[in-house]
Order: structure tokens, then C-alpha cells, then sequence
């Protein structure tokens, strides 16, 4: 373990304790709250720096009370989370475009178009993602715990002439995947001027790392990192954490039609969605219409035209 030092700013000196806190906590718990307190006293002198240093000490003292305090440790763990997510939020998503890919149905197009649907971490189609949602062995034994949180993923928009990639859209494992077998939509968003109205929400980039630290906290472990499997994916999410909801409780933003900037239609899309689109464009004029098929040279490739008659 490291040793404090007088010459530190008080920030160090938190981040030693919680550093030793993590050290000894499997094998001392006591000692790991101790040092827990040391680093939250420390913190607490420059909150607005160490938000997410906290939200990691929070975590801790939920983590150390689950047998013993449920309502405590559920109180801890709100804390981290709401903690987490405002030392995290940033505004690096202006800069971007972003895809979404999505299952449609006739009943559900208009919303799906006018807002976003965010899910509960349970609703992962990956269960190596949010394993602290699903593994008990992982922390949090009480899945409601995380009834207030919603999530949202989409893929950045990149220049793929400057690093050879396959275009986002063009991909058939993800249309198969996320697009309901090619007859959903992928939609390319435009999020320089979205704002989120709820304190508790951001949109950040996703770590990719080799090994599942629990110990980065609900949010640093379960919702911003993901195996390093996932790197090609280079995901981004929209995180909103409201302890109103309810587990099944479905949870969307509201967008203005000028953030969709293309839409592409996939390659078995009904003629009742491709008609409804068009319905859409007309009155969204600013938004390019492309249908996705196989490529004249390669089935094996998926292309994309500009529906010029839209």
C-alpha cells in the first residue's frame, strides 16, 4: 500500500486511499471502509474534480454494506451513480455524427423517428455487457438497483477513406444483428445540438479493455467499458439515470427531425415502411433516403443508392 504524504494536494492523497482501499478490500474490509472514509474526506475538499474518484468510494461503502444495511448500501450506490455520470459528461459528442440501427414496425415508425428509445441494461443482447447487471458474482446481488437506468447505443460516423473500414452501414453481421434481419433502419444522426433536460444523463465513448474491473463503479464498469472484443464496434452511449423508473419501464428522448440527417432503408424493408419514409422525407426535406442491397458485383457485399425518386 501507498503512504500519504503531507506535500500532496489533498486530491493525491484521496486517490492514495481509495488506491489502498481496492488493495485490501477482498482481503480486509474494514480496513478497505477505513480507507474508503479517508479518501471520501479528502475528495469531498474539490468535489467538482473528484466526482468520479467519489463515485468509486460510493460504490465501495455500497459494496461493504450489501449484507449487513440493503437501504444504506442501495443509498451508496445511488450516490455513485449519479456521481459518476456528472463527472463524465462531456461534450465531445457535438463534434460527431452517429448510426443507429433499428427493428420497425408500422405501428411504431412515427416514434421511432420523433425520439430515441433508451433500454434497461437487463435488455443486452450481449451478456458479457453490464455484467454487474446480470452476475452476481460480479456485485450488486439486487438487480433493482438499477431500475433507473436507461441506455442508449449508436456507432460514430467515420471518415472510413482515411482508415479503410467498412462503412458502418454497409455491414451485413450488424444488419443481421440490430437491424431485425435487414428489414429495419439505420439512422445517421446529427447530435450537435442535442441537449439533455435531465441532470443525470450523458453521451460518452466506450472503453475497451482486456480485463472487467467492478471496481470502476455501476457506470465506469458496467455501462462505459466493454470487452476489448467490442473494439471495432466503437460504440458510444446515451446513459440517464432516473431512480423514478421502473425496471420495465421504457424511457425515450424526444428529437427534433433536423438531428436525422440519412436514413437507410434495409435490404428487406417492407414497401409500407419504404412508403411511410418517403411521407416523412417529404416533410423533412433535409434528409437523404439510400436502400441498402446487395451489390451488383458482389452478393456477398451489401451497396447503398440514393433514392433519388424520393
Amino acid at each position: 500500500m501507498k503512504e500519504l504524504n503531507w506535500n500532496n494536494e489533498d486530491f493525491e492523497n484521496g486517490e492514495i486511499c481509495l488506491s489502498n482501499a481496492i488493495e485490501v478490500f477482498r482481503a480486509n474490509k474494514k480496513l478497505a471502509g477505513d480507507w474508503t472514509d479517508k479518501a471520501i474526506s479528502y475528495f469531498a475538499n474539490d468535489e467538482e474534480k473528484s466526482l468520479c474518484n467519489l463515485a468509486h468510494c460510493y460504490y465501495i461503502k455500497g459494496l461493504l454494506l450489501v449484507d449487513k444495511d440493503k437501504k444504506q448500501s442501495s443509498l451508496y450506490f445511488t450516490e455513485s451513480i449519479k456521481k459518476h455520470i456528472l463527472g463524465s459528461r462531456e461534450n465531445l459528442y457535438r463534434t460527431h455524427k452517429f448510426y443507429k440501427f433499428v427493428g420497425v414496425k408500422i405501428d411504431n415508425l412515427e416514434s421511432i423517428l420523433n425520439r430515441i428509445r433508451l433500454i434497461h441494461p437487463s435488455g443486452f443482447n450481449d451478456p458479457m455487457d453490464c455484467p454487474i447487471a446480470r452476475d452476481l458474482n460480479n456485485g450488486i446481488p439486487n438487480i433493482d438497483l438499477f431500475k433507473g437506468l436507461r441506455v442508449g447505443c449508436f456507432g460514430v460516423v467515420e471518415n472510413t477513406a482515411l482508415n479503410n473500414k467498412k462503412e458502418y452501414y454497409l455491414d451485413a453481421s450488424k444488419w443481421s444483428y440490430y437491424g431485425d434481419s435487414h428489414k429495419g433502419l439505420c439512422i445517421e444522426y446529427d447530435f450537435s445540438e442535442l441537449e439533455f433536460c435531465h441532470q443525470y444523463a450523458l453521451m460518452k465513448k466506450i472503453k475497451y479493455e482486456e480485463q472487467y474491473n467492478p471496481m470502476q463503479g455501476i457506470v465506469g464498469s458496467g455501462l462505459l467499458t466493454k470487452s476489448i472484443d467490442y473494439e471495432h464496434e466503437n460504440e458510444w452511449r446515451i446513459i440517464w439515470y432516473d431512480d423514478s423508473l421502473t425496471t420495465n419501464e421504457q424511457k425515450f428522448i424526444n428529437i427534433n427531425p433536423l438531428m436525422i440527417t440519412k436514413i437507410y432503408l434495409g435490404y428487406k424493408c417492407s414497401k409500407q415502411i419504404e412508403l411511410n419514409i418517403l411521407k416523412f422525407k417529404n416533410m423533412n426535406p433535409h434528409i437523404d433516403i439510400y436502400k441498402i442491397r446487395p451489390s451488383e458485383d458482389n452478393f456477398y457485399r451489401l451497396s447503398s443508392n440514393i433514392c433519388s425518386n424520393f
